[in-house]
């Protein structure tokens, strides 16, 4: 056995106040940083080769980079914007080359999703080959990554061991970021709270991308819980997690982030109860439950009400133009508008980004949503694609059953409400989209 799987069997609470502390040391050593980044990448790649993808390398080291990727945005890590996908992308290729694509399963559905993506591609602006490779790469790297997570993953059987090795390293890059937040963050009396999203607790980097991130452990301890996964060595360890990932979620003001996991949280107690066959660890959420809601009181209280207006601001949709969501339904309004001018073939990867200045947005601008900037930008192939995915989720989730069913509706659901929010801004949904496939083959309770 790899002594990094040893690692992680054993030494779990070591390798989390690990992480804690080199969070802190990349706070102001972007050359370590990039030196970390760039090692997990090529002795991922090397375990990979050495092992055949016997020990499931390749998710491990792909999960790993996946959580790693907000991290080192934050710091300036000297590797490309789009290291993330991209990385995770090259190992999840190279486990199935060297498995000889055994477990590949091309499904007609997926294929088809990211088939329709292409010929707008076709379409693109008369800009300098560099404007055109950032804004095809910018825009079609995130579907790229969830197509190829999803042709690994799909019907690959998972055991206790692979799904749990898959969370932890999903967990540690977390933990690094977390270290960068409580770093960077000002003194207490120097945070200020405003209806606006605060980059004081998110180490200064974007709030929605951090939010993302640290929103993820609900999910994965939620699901360690249903499944009797045991991910920290004691369970008070695994709410500890949550309660500083999530109540950091919500102090950065990024709504997205944390109804994300919020809704899927919910929604995973909605189909595990649907389950007869299944039985529900009812005690074990409650216990979540009782974090979450002590988190809502703590954040109101800590910021003064603020954040309660924060989130009141969300009945008054109707009005985006005058401090709702930061102008995203708008956002999303002008990408309908844009469908209908360009039925068919939209205005091209990336084009959208001009395009909104023009339909009286104020400025250019990225799509918020994933799936308007599909409409928008890739027309009725865009509306296919769409489908294509919907679809694709239906299918399996009838096929599915017991402790798969729940596994799949979860997993989907948070990386949908993810892509729905934050768009491909970074590869975690695609990947969670993907994982969401597996078949797991322990035995439920």
């Amino acid at each position: 056995m790899p002594s990094y799987i040893k690692l992680l069997d054993r030494r779990l609470s070591a390798l989390a106040i690990l992480h804690f502390f080199l969070g802190i040391i990349i706070s102001s050593r972007k050359d370590v940083a990039t030196f970390w980044g760039l090692a997990i990448f090529f002795y991922g790649f090397l375990h990979i080769i050495r092992y055949s993808n016997r020990n499931d390398e390749a998710s491990i080291f792909a999960s790993y980079l996946v959580g790693m990727e907000v991290a080192l945005r934050v710091v300036g890590a000297s590797v490309i914007w789009e290291y993330g996908k991209y990385s995770t992308v090259f190992l999840l290729v190279t486990g199935m080359v060297i498995e000889n694509l055994k477990f590949l399963r091309i499904n007609v559905l997926s294929l088809t999703y990211f088939a329709c993506l292409l010929p707008a591609i076709g379409i693109m602006p008369e800009v300098p080959l560099s404007s055109l490779r950032r804004m095809i790469s910018g825009n079609l790297s995130g579907p790229l990554c969830l197509f190829i997570s999803f042709l690994y993953f799909r019907n690959r059987n998972f055991s206790h061991n692979n799904i749990t090795n898959v969370f932890k390293c999903l967990s540690f890059p977390i933990i690094s970021l977390i270290g960068l937040i409580f770093i960077r963050a000002p003194s207490i009396e120097n945070i200020s709270f405003s209806s606006e999203a605060n980059f004081q607790l998110s180490a200064g980097f974007g709030p929605n991308q951090v939010s993302t991130v640290l929103g993820l452990p609900l999910i994965i301890v939620a699901l360690s819980k249903i499944f009797n996964l045991k991910f920290f060595s004691k369970p008070i360890f695994d709410y500890a997690f949550v309660s500083i990932s999530l109540g950091l979620a919500l102090l950065t003001f990024a709504r997205g982030g944390v109804m994300a996991p919020v809704i899927t949280f919910i929604f995973l107690y909605i189909i595990s109860g649907r389950i007869k066959s299944y039985r529900f660890n009812y005690k074990e959420i409650f216990y979540l439950v009782l974090v979450i809601v002590g988190l809502v009181y703590f954040s109101s209280s800590f910021t003064k009400g603020m954040i309660d207006k924060r989130y009141s601001n969300l009945t008054s949709l109707v009005n985006p133009e005058q401090g709702t969501i930061s102008g995203r339904a708008k956002i999303m309004a002008i990408d309908f508008e844009i469908f209908r001018n360009n039925l068919l073939m939209g205005v091209g990867p990336g084009g959208g980004h001009a395009e909104r200045l023009m339909y009286g947005y104020g400025k250019a601008v990225a799509s918020h949503s994933e799936f308007t900037r599909m409409l928008a930008e890739h027309g009725l192939f865009g509306l296919i694609s769409l489908i294509s995915i919907l679809l694709l989720f239906y299918n399996e989730y009838r096929k599915r059953v017991d402790y798969n069913r729940i596994f799949l509706a979860g997993m989907s659901m948070f990386a949908i409400l993810t892509m729905f929010h934050s768009a491909f801004r970074i590869a975690l949904p695609g990947f969670i989209y993907g994982l969401s496939y597996v078949v797991l083959t322990f035995r439920s309770r």
